[in-house]
């Protein structure tokens, strides 16, 4: 058995998160297990909040809690109070399911296209919901329909959405993979930004945050984090050749970047600052007083254990870390 800590986000709650844990064999389809880990106590509490046997690839959370999840079979499941339409493909999975565990949740369905491998998901405002695809079309939820989106990346095989980020539903950025580029939709049509990675270098997978004052950042490779308004001009913002990012975010009040084996870094007054070197960050995810780095995983002859770390930035206790074990 191979287990790979797919993702960790904030919670539904103050001082919780979750974590997507998918049986890893190297490709898209994977179950996933979502995880709720409750850190306001004494010593943190876990739950199974979902696993169906789906492909649950992708996990974003509301300002206000609702948990929407997406998988490569092309399914859509939420805790948000919304009413889907009945949709046109059968999915071989539902909410009926004996092995389902939803821990009293109130999960609702809908399959976007039973062949449709959905690989990223992120609202703006909790209420219209952008679904990115291997196939580098976007699906948008506005509350009350599903729209299916050509982007310029959509006619090519294997350009995938891999990140989304923006201030509103016309106001959206995306990554389009493999020979990465950044994509706008201005809530009527996706198009290509003037981005170019012959110019700027690749972007990483994850490698697009928006700051509050709409500065949008990009990691790079080389150690490069761009940054732009409008996506026509770039401006260098910080740049070491000797790191190599593996994601970025936006929490207390600045760019967090994960720099794999050298740590964890911020920008801070135009500089690259490290804040902690002493373990790899895989990846980083969260906002506003939280982030959260993902750690790579250990095995022994007995078990799997998939770590993680919190940075709350704290004067008395800036980082806290757990562990999830899986018996062999």
């Amino acid at each position: 058995m191979n287990m790979q800590l797919l993702k960790i986000v904030n919670g539904p709650k103050p001082e919780t998160a979750l974590a997507l844990v998918v049986q890893d064999n190297g490709g898209l389809d994977t179950p996933g297990q979502l995880l709720l880990y409750n850190f306001s106590g004494a010593k943190p509490e876990s739950t199974l909040l979902f696993y169906n046997s789906d492909s649950i690839y992708d996990v974003w959370v509301s300002s206000t809690g609702d948990i929407w999840l997406c998988s490569s079979y092309g399914n859509i499941y939420t805790t948000a109070n919304v009413q889907f339409p009945e949709s046109a493909f059968k999915s071989p999975y539902d909410l009926d399911e004996a092995d389902i565990r939803n821990s009293g949740l109130e999960w609702k369905m809908y399959c976007l296209d039973a062949v449709q491998n959905a690989t990223s998901i992120w609202s703006p405002d909790g209420v219209n919901v952008f679904v990115g695809t291997y196939s580098g079309h976007v699906y948008q939820w506005d509350g009350q329909t599903w729209t299916k989106q050509e982007t310029p990346v959509s006619q090519n095989e294997g350009k995938y959405i891999t990140h989304f980020a923006g201030s509103s539903a016309s106001d959206v950025y995306a990554i389009g993979s493999f020979s990465r580029e950044l994509l706008y939709y201005d809530g009527k049509a996706w198009r290509r930004t003037a981005y170019d990675e012959n110019k700027q270098g690749p972007m990483i997978a994850e490698g697009i945050a928006r700051t509050p004052d709409g500065d949008y950042y990009l990691a790079c490779e080389e150690g490069r984090v761009w940054k732009t308004r409008d996506g026509q001009h770039f401006d260098l913002a910080v740049a070491d050749p000797e790191l190599d990012f593996a994601g970025l975010t936006y929490a207390h009040d600045q760019i967090i970047l994960a720099a794999g084996e050298k740590g964890v870094y911020a920008i801070k007054g135009g500089q690259l600052v490290n804040i902690r070197n002493t373990f790899p960050a895989q990846t980083v995810a969260g906002g506003g007083n939280q982030a959260v780095f993902v750690r790579p995983a250990k095995e022994d002859d007995e078990k799997i254990t998939l770590s993680y770390a919190i940075y709350s930035a704290s004067e008395t206790r800036p980082w806290y870390g757990y562990s999830i074990h899986f018996d062999k």
